[in-house]
């Protein structure tokens, strides 16, 4: 890579100026900025063409909701999604053909010496082909759901057959990685009335093989059995019949030992915790009192208790989808604003459970979409952060879009182009805060004219080091290990 495409790691670490929009990216990142997203505080927006071109596909998975990720131990990502289609794209004018509609599925992408691949040959789907030999018969490339509710309306032939459950459905909550095993909340969904059923909780392996030549030889997908690298070793259904989804999203950086656990009601952000850092521990409620104190309740709180709970310090606070994650000494929370709404807020607080006050506009999403035939969407919803994408401290969003009409999914010029994730990058997103701690500011600041090859490896914090030991660092933009 040329040198004048490199970045100067501690440049942007920097406070910013007024010149900030002039340090490039690494090419290979392939961002492009969105001038005018932000507030002028410093903090730049960007699209994420790279990883909005891996989720281009044209052949099994193709698009889905939920897009939630959990990093892994080896640096590896799992990724989880709701509703999906699996199918065949048409290349040539992105238009989606025959397709099935799983309710969930997962994806693990994976990292190579610890640094996370950004390839398409890095994305290996964990799925349940019907067809994958024959392209002219019926259900090419479709796929089976990857967890089935046990009240699912379909008999096991048609299951086989490549038919999917209608009516209860299980979508995807957040995970946490717990004694070496991977912990995840599945949601119970009447999906017909969008009602919420409970909660289950699974277990996956991470030990064991990823099987080569599965399905075909230039296929890594496969569908993981017993001894292979994220089987399904357990699952529990009906750990509780909570109706809002506690788990939707996980904070699993306290200092306390506890698991925090956030769900919306309405638009309300309500929070529970483990009691250990398991999620098959009991789990707390926490819920404010008439008196206006607030208490840890082992019972689920009731309507009227939930209606007073928002963690959020003022009503005016709504939230879509709350993701909560620790820097330093403050936890920040991240959510589209409601309805719908194309701006997204952080907020902060001292503790995980809140209250979260000091409202910031983060960044604004485009009003469209970047695709082949109609770029309006209908809804736009599901801003997920991603803390195991970020490659220098960034935040990271991936958002989700519907049309105006579902059946504008198939069959015209783009329609592969719906309902499937775009990718978002915030860098500098602590200037949004001008007291935000951040020893970064006291770094010397580097010429933006010094040479990158005498100075290619950077630590976490972005000083130079020009003799590396054991450990992780930062070399022309990616992060690397010695």
């Amino acid at each position: 890579m040329q040198n004048h495409l490199l970045l100067v790691v501690a440049l942007w670490l920097l406070p910013w100026t007024a010149h900030a929009q002039e340090i490039v990216m690494p090419a290979e990142w392939q961002l492009e900025l969105m001038p005018g997203s932000t507030d002028d505080t410093g903090v730049l927006a960007y699209r994420d063409l790279k990883y909005n071109a891996l989720f281009t596909r044209t052949r099994g998975w193709n698009g889905g909701d939920g897009v939630l990720t959990v990093g892994l131990p080896n640096g590896n990502v799992l990724w989880t999604f709701n509703d999906s289609f699996y199918g065949t794209v048409r290349a040539s004018d992105r238009s989606r053909q025959s397709c099935n509609f799983p309710r969930n599925s997962i994806m693990v992408q994976l990292a190579h010496d610890g640094v996370l691949g950004e390839e398409n040959k890095d994305l290996v789907w964990l799925a349940d082909y019907v067809n994958w030999t024959r392209p002219q018969a019926d259900r090419y490339f479709h796929a089976r759901t990857h967890l089935r509710h046990p009240l699912g309306n379909k008999t096991l032939a048609q299951i086989h057959a490549g038919d999917i459950d209608e009516d209860k459905v299980y979508w995807s909550g957040d995970g946490v990685v717990v004694d070496g095993q991977l912990q995840m909340v599945w949601i119970a969904v009447e999906s017909s009335q969008l009602r919420n059923l409970g909660t289950a909780l699974a277990t996956y392996s991470l030990d064991g093989n990823m099987p080569r030549d599965y399905y075909l030889d230039s296929l890594p997908d496969y569908l993981p059995k017993p001894g292979n690298y994220l089987y399904r070793q357990s699952v529990t259904h009906d750990v509780n019949q909570n109706v809002v989804s506690y788990g939707s999203t996980i904070c699993d950086e306290a200092a306390d030992g506890h698991l925090y656990l956030y769900g919306v009601n309405g638009f309300d952000v309500l929070v529970a915790r483990t009691a250990t850092r398991s999620l098959y521990s009991d789990w707390q409620y926490y819920v404010r009192q008439p008196d206006g104190q607030w208490a840890w309740q082992d019972d689920y709180p009731s309507d009227e208790q939930m209606g007073r709970s928002s963690i959020m310090a003022s009503r005016d606070y709504g939230c879509h989808l709350p993701w909560v994650f620790r820097k330093g000494d403050w936890y920040y929370l991240t959510s589209q604003a409601p309805i719908f709404s194309t701006d997204v807020y952080i907020y902060r607080s001292r503790t995980p459970y809140g209250p979260f006050a000091d409202r910031r506009l983060l960044f604004r999403l485009p009003d469209h979409l970047d695709k082949l035939g109609p770029q309006k969407y209908h809804w736009l919803y599901m801003v997920n952060l991603h803390p195991a994408l970020s490659r220098q401290g960034e935040l990271v969003f991936s958002t989700n879009s519907d049309p105006d009409d579902f059946w504008w999914n198939f069959n015209d010029e783009g329609s592969a182009d719906y309902y499937r994730p775009y990718f978002y990058r915030v860098f500098n997103w602590q200037k949004v805060y001008g007291d935000a701690d951040d020893d970064l500011s006291r770094l010397n600041p580097l010429s933006a004219s010094a040479s990158a090859s005498a100075m290619t490896v950077y630590s976490l914090t972005g000083m130079a080091i020009h003799h590396p030991a054991h450990g992780i660092y930062i070399s022309q933009g990616r992060k690397v290990i010695y």
